[in-house]
């Protein structure tokens, strides 16, 4: 009949949609992402595929690991995760420092829309400095949005494809050295049925896709009392490589100033880009739409989303 017609067509055009979707945890920059906005991290830690942290995939998330994934968005059961403590590109440098109980600014770069939530997490490893997150601690550590009771912000079928700003609230009693900060995309394309209603629909199912980033932070504290806090028990299954996260390093670094005028050839060498400047880059003009300065490998296209907009 016309309606089981219907139902299989927005079946196929869910699943059209789910498989085109990336996103990446850009403020406090995820430890895949941070390569783009901090040059010391380009000779460890350049990761192309930083828009794919989407544990392995659906099928391999939900059907072989009952839906979990490692905490940084790599496939649960991949051996030696490359961005969790002791892998190849794990470097523990603290990305950003906040004050206790501070409301921040989160900011999220999508380059195709799952509708769905968004949730963020936290996990303080002070009690434990040579250990990694678990999922079990971040779950214990799960943010409010700010100025409600809400640990899920589900405005994410408002935007297209961009940069989403969210202020987030940190506790009032976490302070730390070593914080790890987590965002955790359920997106909500994906078609399903909700196993305590039975109605099936696009994102009603437990079995969503989902992208996870995390993030190295301190969070200053401010005079008021801090929770005493158990160990963190290690479960990763990369080897653990001792000594305390590093903290951030002032490198210098000689940027060229942009030249004055409108549209202007993209230049790999250390240019300072603002927001609203316009360049043409392989025939193809682009607007910046994040301040950062320019390097090889960053020129405008699909991977650098979080700089560049395609205008014509």
């Amino acid at each position: 009949n016309m309606n089981m017609i219907l139902s299989i067509i927005f079946f196929l055009t869910s699943c059209v949609i789910s498989i085109s979707g990336h996103g990446y945890l850009l403020e406090p920059v995820a430890r895949s992402t941070a390569w783009l906005v901090d040059q010391s991290f380009r000779p460890c830690c350049t990761y192309s595929n930083h828009m794919e942290m989407f544990c392995g995939g659906i099928t391999h998330q939900w059907s072989t690991h009952g839906g979990k994934c490692g905490i940084c968005g790599e496939p649960y059961d991949k051996a030696n995760k490359l961005f969790e403590k002791g892998g190849a590109m794990y470097t523990g440098k603290i990305v950003k420092t906040y004050t206790q109980g501070q409301q921040i600014d989160v900011t999220v770069v999508l380059t195709a829309n799952h509708k769905g939530y968004f949730e963020f997490r936290l996990c303080n490893l002070d009690s434990n400095p040579n250990s990694e997150a678990t999922q079990e601690c971040l779950d214990r550590g799960i943010l409010k949005m700010a100025g409600t009771d809400s640990t899920k912000w589900r405005d994410v079928d408002k935007y297209g494809s961009e940069t989403i700003k969210i202020r987030v609230q940190l506790p009032s009693n976490v302070a730390c050295r070593h914080c790890v900060f987590q965002w955790k995309y359920t997106t909500g394309n994906n078609w399903g049925t909700d196993p305590a209603t039975g109605q099936s629909g696009s994102g009603m199912g437990i079995e969503n896709e989902t992208f996870m980033g995390c993030s190295d932070i301190s969070i200053v504290a401010n005079g008021s009392p801090v929770e005493t806090l158990p160990p963190v028990i290690v479960t990763t299954n990369s080897p653990v490589k001792p000594g305390n996260p590093q903290t951030t390093t002032t490198t210098t670094t000689t940027t060229t100033p942009r030249p004055s005028g409108g549209l202007t050839t993209w230049s790999s060498s250390n240019v300072l880009y603002k927001v609203g400047h316009t360049v043409s880059y392989d025939g193809v003009k682009y607007l910046c739409v994040h301040d950062h300065t320019s390097f090889v490998g960053a020129e405008p296209g699909p991977l650098t989303w979080a700089w560049w907009k395609r205008i014509d």
